[in-house]
């Protein structure tokens, strides 16, 4: 027999040794459970419920966005743009990246609610932040109507280090709208919804009101997709990130109610 065999062996007549197993899987249970209070989303069955916060729009809805027949919207962002599906029925990826899509992401719900009058261009990219939109972007046509989302990746919503600072935010940001304007184009800033960890929110929250002050600064319109979501009680995937197919129609309807195509 063995050395280890013997230990093992020695081990099991031991009488500590049920005491310790013991010991040792209630603390691996209660470690595994703070884990999981702390830092993962809020499950639910049916999907994930949204933290309920509201940012206040500087500058009243107006009037909507005035398309020509045979408009190209552009949407950039990142994977709540792209439409990243992490279960479930699933089409191929985009933009290079080989991460699942949802068969229904915003960009291509609104192209459904608006009907051939209109082209709608995804430009999402999973993992995106400001900075990659301005350089991945930068030689991509500007379409007659943009419509911008960045901010989860920015704040670490995940609350892995390197956070962007909000001001840094902004100004990138900023920048993204400012490229498309002077381009000719019209900005549509749609603000991140909130996501459902219990630490996100304080993350997320400066960001969104950075969006929303961008866009009163820059005179374009801000477009709120966490009020858009504010009558689906589980919106978001069982990550507690990432829309569902309710969450991206909810949204997709919000835009569409903002823009008129003659």
């Amino acid at each position: 027999m063995s050395s280890l065999a013997a230990y093992l062996r020695d081990l099991k007549r031991s009488r500590f040794f049920l005491p310790g197993v013991g010991v040792g899987a209630l603390l691996g249970f209660g470690l595994s459970a703070a884990w999981f209070q702390t830092t993962l989303p809020q499950w639910r069955p049916t999907g994930s419920a949204a933290a309920r916060t509201v940012v206040k729009l500087e500058a009243a809805a107006g009037a909507p966005v005035v398309l020509k027949r045979g408009a190209v919207i552009v949407c950039e962002g990142d994977s709540l743009t792209y439409g990243f599906k992490r279960w479930g029925e699933s089409i191929p990826g985009i933009n290079g990246s080989p991460s699942p899509r949802s068969p229904t992401p915003y960009p291509e719900t609104l192209r459904g609610l608006l009907g051939d009058r209109v082209t709608v261009v995804n430009h999402g990219k999973p993992g995106d932040q400001t900075l990659d939109g301005l350089t991945r972007w930068a030689r991509a046509p500007t379409g007659d109507l943009t419509i911008i989302m960045y901010g989860a990746n920015d704040a670490k919503v995940r609350g892995k280090p390197g956070a962007l600072d909000v001001k840094v935010y902004a100004s990138l940001l900023e920048a993204l709208v400012r490229r498309r304007l002077d381009d000719g184009g019209q900005v549509i800033v749609l603000l991140p919804p909130p996501a459902s960890a219990r630490d996100t929110q304080p993350r997320l929250d400066p960001f969104r009101e950075a969006a929303a002050q961008v866009a009163a600064r820059t005179g374009v319109k801000a477009v709120d997709a966490g009020e858009a979501l504010a009558d689906i009680g589980a919106p978001l995937q069982y990550d507690g990130l990432h829309l569902n197919d309710q969450a991206n129609l909810a949204i997709a309807r919000a835009l569409a109610t903002h823009i008129r195509v003659e």
